[in-house]
């Protein structure tokens, strides 16, 4: 049953998140809602799960992106891997503080990813696109948002699971 709903969230939630974008404009880069369940899920699932869902929603996203194709994949599966790594060595429980930090690291190291693979992009003639000061503007937005969006599902998923209750190392 679990399974079935990674799947569906790595399909259902690229969609959402391309409709959002094109009907309200302003929304469109400014909250990256594929992250936000991203960094929920690296707290909750599988190492498996979290790669799968990262990878199958960015391949989602990048079929209708301008961008050459797997340069979202490719940039959030290295933010679902660094995430991993960083989870299972550096935050050690599901903290509130902890979790609106792991966000803002998220949050940053997606965009530094995808900045990196847009300019390797360019570099090599692949795109003709590359990011300007409006980007970064719309970076300091995805920072607000995701930590807005974290703060609401750190409290909903803590009224519903035991799991994500904050555990404190003595």
């Amino acid at each position: 049953m679990k399974n079935k709903f990674y799947i569906a969230l790595a399909v259902v939630l690229p969609v959402f998140q391309l409709v959002i974008g094109g009907t309200a404009g302003f929304f469109n880069g400014r909250i990256n809602l594929v992250l936000v369940v991203l960094i929920i899920l690296v707290n909750l699932a599988d190492f498996y799960w979290v790669v799968l869902f990262a990878t199958a929603s960015g391949l989602l996203l990048d079929v209708y992106s301008g961008l050459p194709f797997g340069l979202l994949a490719g940039s959030l599966f290295l933010t679902a891997l660094a995430l991993s790594l960083l989870f299972n060595n550096l935050f050690s429980n599901f903290s509130f503080h902890s979790l609106l930090l792991f966000g803002l690291i998220a949050v940053l190291s997606y965009n530094l990813f995808f900045t990196g693979l847009v300019v390797l992009a360019y570099s090599l003639g692949f795109s003709d696109y590359l990011p300007h000061w409006d980007y970064f503007y719309k970076v300091l937005w995805q920072i607000a948002t995701t930590e807005l969006l974290m703060i609401g599902a750190y409290y909903f998923i803590n009224s519903w699971s035991k799991k994500f209750k904050p555990a404190f190392i003595t």
